[in-house]
C-alpha cells in the first residue's frame, strides 16, 4: 500500500527546487513589501506583477516535469499558467495594476489559500503528519485575502503590510511543500532501493 501511495507522489529529485525557489522568492517579496513601506505605488504594483509572473514560472516548470509523477499536476499547471498570464498583463498595463491591486491581490492569495488547503489535505491523506500546519498557513492566507477583498480602501500602508504578510505566508507554504516533496522522493527512493 504504501509503495503506490509513494508511486503517485515521486518527482525526479533535482525539480522539489523549483518549488523552493518559488517559496523563497515569495517570501523575499513579501519581506520587501513590509520593509519598504515608502515605495511607490507603482513600484508597489510593478514588483507585484514581477514576483507573480515569477512563481507562475516556476510552478509551471515544476507541474510540467512532473506531469507523470503527480496524480493531481493538472492543479499545479493550471495555478502556473494564471498566475503568468495575469502576472504578464500586470507587468504590461501598471495603471491598471495600480487601480485594481488590492482587489487583484486579495483574489490571487484566495485562490492560493484554497489550493493550500486541498495540498494539505492530499498531504494527509498521503500520511504525512505536519499537514496540520499547512492547513493552518493555508487559512491564514484565506484570512489576509479576505480582509484585503472587505476593505479595499482601507489605506495603502494596511495593503502593504497585509499583502506582504499573505505573501510570506504563501512563501513559507511552498518552502514547506518542496521539503515535504524531497521527504517523499527520499523514502520512495529507500524504499526502492530495498
Amino acid at each position: 500500500m504504501e509503495a503506490v501511495v509513494y508511486n503517485r507522489v515521486i518527482v525526479p529529485s533535482r525539480y522539489w527546487i523549483l518549488m523552493l525557489l518559488s517559496g523563497i522568492l515569495l517570501c523575499v517579496l513579501g519581506f520587501w513589501v513590509i520593509l519598504s513601506p515608502l515605495q511607490s505605488y507603482l513600484s508597489l504594483s510593478i514588483t507585484f506583477a514581477a514576483g507573480m509572473m515569477m512563481t507562475g514560472l516556476f510552478e509551471t516548470v515544476f507541474a510540467m516535469i512532473s506531469i507523470r509523477h503527480i496524480e493531481r499536476w493538472g492543479w499545479l499547471l493550471a495555478s502556473g499558467l494564471i498566475d503568468l498570464a495575469i502576472g504578464s498583463y500586470l507587468f504590461t498595463y501598471p495603471t491598471i495594476t495600480m487601480m485594481l491591486l488590492p482587489i487583484i491581490v486579495g483574489f490571487w492569495l484566495l485562490v492560493r489559500g484554497i489550493m493550500g488547503i486541498g495540498s494539505a489535505l492530499d498531504m494527509r491523506a498521503y500520511g504525512i503528519t505536519s499537514w496540520g500546519w499547512i492547513m493552518f498557513n493555508s487559512l491564514v492566507i484565506i484570512f489576509f485575502s479576505a480582509g484585503i477583498l472587505a476593505y479595499p480602501a482601507f489605506g495603502i500602508a494596511n495593503l502593504i503590510v497585509w499583502t506582504g504578510t499573505a505573501f510570506l505566508g504563501a512563501g513559507i507554504f511552498r518552502v514547506v511543500i518542496s521539503f515535504k516533496v524531497r521527504h517523499i522522493i527520499s523514502l520512495s527512493s529507500g524504499k526502492s532501493q530495498s
